[in-house]
């Protein structure tokens, strides 16, 4: 899924010459927390509520705060995960989306991607978890998918989380069958740490909702 496919056609953007009340009152409108700044169809910038209302007035000009104001935005063609990066790295409500020209074409909602993620076959198909620990210099994914795949199964989705002041990572992974009893001894057999795991006739029920929430937003 491409950036150009999810701009929402109800969303308009501000011009620098208008207030902060304005923006306000947009953004109260579209139910956002940011709009993009464009004045003949250039890209200024992406403005906040919390930026406007730390201004000494709301009556305030946008144009007067461009200096301050960052620009992230995505290009048409760039894939959904792109989008998710630049959305959960600048903690946005939408993410404008230019051309290859560098001419602003409108505006992603995270709303909207969220209800793309969500729709996604990978995240409604039926199949089994399993969450495994490791060191960084460990990681090969070609290696955790072979011994995926021989017991028949495939990977559907993954999802890696590594932290700066660690040596170790966690490497949440989906896939296409419910019974992965076979798959978690496999893994145990080669010493990977299995940390946690789900299959259907599980009953840890929350620990399938945490991890469908984490992928809906972060890796369809």
């Amino acid at each position: 899924m491409q950036a150009y496919k999810l701009i929402s056609s109800s969303i308009e953007s501000i011009l620098p010459s208008e207030d902060g009340n304005r923006a306000l009152q947009m953004m109260d409108q579209y139910r956002i927390n940011h709009l993009a700044v464009v004045k003949n169809d250039f890209y200024l910038g992406a403005i906040s509520d919390k930026e406007i209302m730390n201004w000494n007035s709301t009556e305030e000009y946008i144009e007067e705060h461009l200096p301050n104001l960052a620009s992230p935005h995505v290009l048409h063609n760039q894939h959904l995960f792109d989008i998710i990066e630049v959305l959960e790295q600048n903690n946005l409500s939408v993410i404008p989306v230019l051309d290859e020209d560098n001419q602003y074409k409108g505006v992603i909602t995270n709303r909207k991607l969220l209800y793309t993620i969500a729709k996604s076959a990978t995240i409604q198909s039926v199949g089994g978890v399993i969450v495994l620990q490791m060191n960084n210099n460990d990681y090969s994914l070609t290696e955790i998918a072979s011994i995926v795949e021989s017991n028949d199964t495939k990977i559907l989705s993954s999802y890696v989380i590594s932290r700066k002041d660690s040596t170790q990572m966690e490497l949440t992974i989906k896939l296409n069958k419910t019974d992965i009893t076979d798959i978690i001894k496999d893994f145990e057999r080669h010493e990977y740490v299995v940390s946690a795991s789900y299959k259907e006739q599980d009953s840890d029920t929350d620990f399938l909702e945490r991890y469908e929430s984490l992928m809906k937003f972060l890796n369809p």
